[in-house]
């Protein structure tokens, strides 16, 4: 108490200044005065920002709720897809049981990293081991192919980018189902190569080129991009065809992951047929 008391009288010039500055603030307010209606003008003023404020943040809350809940949503419109093309393949196959059968889970992350400038570019994602991602997935976004995944952690996971120079996707032309192989020359960000397409395919500028389905990889019909030129090299029975790339490698936002649920029995009877 002697203390406060000490401080109070060493501190007694300014003490007095704030009092003096609340007597007449408080005069000001109460008193029917042109000051006051100023006052409560700016004070409403100042109250109106911090409701507008708050009412802004509370939507742009709300709407990453909804965009995270449309990102699932399409996760699970995907996967239905994939679903019935496989059940599709089933009947006309005569084989299997398509009420017990699922290839194709789909799931939804955030692109949190991104690298377009190397010649082996790498995506991170928000997802990882945790969320059932593992590697050799692959990744799509609503535009088409992204990339494979490439390690996982408990959280986290890696993707290589379509914009890497040793990746190489099975991909065909999605009039004549006509397939070769499409690789990254480490030049265009927006634009790769298929490499190996048949002379027999008739390609034409502008055809779609979509996955060929020859891979556990990726499910047959996902778009990757347009044919915007092409040739055959000298002494080649094969198309060599610069394509350009549905998606924007360098703005990548949203992405779907997918698990084929029957990768290891196909690997593993591949692998097996190999051996001979």
């Amino acid at each position: 108490m002697e203390k406060l008391l000490a401080l109070l009288i060493n501190r007694r010039a300014e003490v007095l200044t704030l009092l003096l500055f609340a007597i007449g603030l408080g005069l000001t307010v109460t008193a029917e005065t042109p000051q006051r209606a100023k006052w409560l003008s700016s004070s409403s003023k100042v109250s109106g920002s911090i409701y507008q404020l708050k009412e802004n943040l509370v939507d742009y809350f709300d709407l990453k709720q909804v965009n995270r809940r449309l990102s699932e949503e399409n996760a699970q419109l995907r996967e239905a897809l994939y679903q019935s093309q496989f059940e599709k393949a089933l009947i006309e196959g005569k084989f299997g049981n398509a009420d017990t059968l699922k290839q194709y889970v789909v799931s939804s992350a955030k692109v949190i990293k991104n690298s377009v400038i190397r010649e082996k570019n790498l995506i991170t994602l928000n997802k990882g081991a945790y969320e059932g991602i593992i590697q050799d997935m692959g990744v799509i976004s609503d535009k088409g192919v992204v990339g494979v995944i490439e390690q996982t952690s408990d959280h986290f996971s890696t993707v290589i980018s379509l914009l890497h120079k040793d990746l190489s996707i099975n991909a065909a032309l999605k009039n004549t189902k006509h397939f070769g192989s499409l690789i990254w020359d480490a030049k265009n960000i927006d634009r790769c190569t298929l490499v190996d397409l048949p002379k027999i395919s008739n390609i034409q500028i502008g055809d779609t080129i979509v996955t060929g389905g020859m891979s556990s990889v990726f499910p047959a019909g996902i778009p990757i991009g347009q044919v915007s030129a092409y040739s055959i090299p000298n002494n080649s029975s094969f198309y060599k065809a610069e394509i350009r790339l549905f998606n924007d490698m360098s703005n990548l936002d949203q992405v779907y992951v997918i698990k084929n649920t029957l990768k290891e029995e196909q690997v593993s009877l591949e692998n097996q047929t190999n051996e001979f």
